[in-house]
């Protein structure tokens, strides 16, 4: 008599071709050496994450790529001391979040429009 796999329609195997669907990411860290930083800034770039700020990267990766970027991420900190959090975020969230940009104007332009604006304090002596 043939045994019966106990296990059918348990676990659903994925059709060929197909991985797990992309998730989006926030992965920020906190990492003392000015080479290690740089090193771990450029892993993050390499797997295409988009640099949000200074320590901050935000994209899109699969369960594996992600996988295999903290696995990289943890082999180039070692034993250094260093923080780094790999932060998924769902959809809805990503449809609820709000971007305020804004950047610094060019200093020359900051300058003259500070110089126009304001009177400059102008000490005056008592023999004056």
């Amino acid at each position: 008599m043939a045994r019966k796999n106990r296990y059918t329609g348990v676990l659903k195997p994925l059709p060929v071709g197909r991985g797990s669907p992309e998730v989006s990411l926030v992965l920020i860290y906190d990492i003392e050496d000015d080479r290690l930083r740089t090193r771990v800034s450029e892993i993050c770039l390499n797997y295409g994450l988009e640099r949000i700020q200074f320590s901050a990267f935000f994209g899109k990766l699969n369960r594996n790529r992600r996988q295999e970027l903290a696995l990289r991420l943890q082999r180039e900190v070692g034993k250094e001391s260093g923080r780094i959090r790999i932060i998924p975020v769902c959809e809805q969230d990503l449809k609820e979040m709000w971007e305020l940009d804004q950047y610094r104007q060019d200093a020359d332009e900051l300058k003259e429009r500070a110089e126009r604006a304001a009177p400059r304090l102008r000490i005056v002596s008592p023999e004056d």
